[in-house]
């Protein structure tokens, strides 16, 4: 029995090249967010590159480190599909958000 055992025993391949390589993958990601937060242009220009930033070291994370680029296309689905409609009800709520500060009248509410 400890025989059939053995032979049945299949390696895992080694992704440590894979994993230094996303580390500095997000090493670089990480240093051109420090250095956007230092440039002199307009805050929605870099919030906007923070989050894209943000969103592509996150994407890395989620592929290599948490194993989902090996699975299945449908897991892969069921992963990022909620994404969009995170941002979309995100910017939705900064929206009303920013609208209701500032004493504006929303356009699809009628008074």
């Amino acid at each position: 029995m400890t025989e059939h055992a053995i032979t049945d025993y299949a390696p895992h391949a080694d992704h440590r090249r894979d994993y230094f390589r996303i580390f500095w993958v997000l090493l670089v990601l990480t240093v051109l967010e420090v250095g956007f937060s230092y440039l002199k242009i307009d805050k929605r220009v870099i919030s906007a590159v923070m989050v894209s930033l943000a969103l592509s070291k996150a994407s890395f994370v989620g592929l290599y480190y948490m194993h989902l680029k090996y699975e299945k296309r449908s897991l892969l689905w069921l992963a990022f599909l909620p994404l969009p409609l995170a941002g979309s009800y995100a910017v939705f709520l900064l929206l009303d958000a920013s609208n209701l500060l500032r004493g504006v009248p929303l356009p699809w509410v009628h008074q």
